[in-house]
């Protein structure tokens, strides 16, 4: 399941996670695994991003510049991904929804 942590290790980072048998817990397994988190610290969302940190995209107005997914946020206005990426080495500071990216 995926959702968006709002514990301080991760807070307000996109999570991939796993509820425990106990239900009062959840194993984190994307982007950090191993991680155990109170359940009422995850708000659940209903549909999986569509890039993952370290995969290759472009920016659809610009194809020729290639970068690396290193965050995924949530947009709380938008209800929607946003991503960040890292083009040769160096952090963009610019948001990118999925709209706004095609895979390489």
């Amino acid at each position: 399941m995926w959702g968006i942590c709002f514990d301080s290790k991760l807070f307000q980072c996109v999570v991939e996670y796993e509820t425990c048998t106990d239900s009062t817990t959840v194993n984190i397994v994307y982007p950090v695994k191993g991680l155990l988190i109170a359940a009422d610290k995850i708000r659940k969302l209903e549909n999986p991003p569509q890039f993952f940190n370290g995969e290759l995209v472009s920016p659809v107005n610009h194809p020729e510049i290639v970068g690396v997914i290193r965050e995924i946020g949530w947009h709380f206005n938008n209800q929607d991904y946003m991503y960040f990426i890292t083009v040769n080495g160096r952090k963009r500071s610019k948001r990118y929804y999925n709209k706004d990216l095609i895979k390489q």
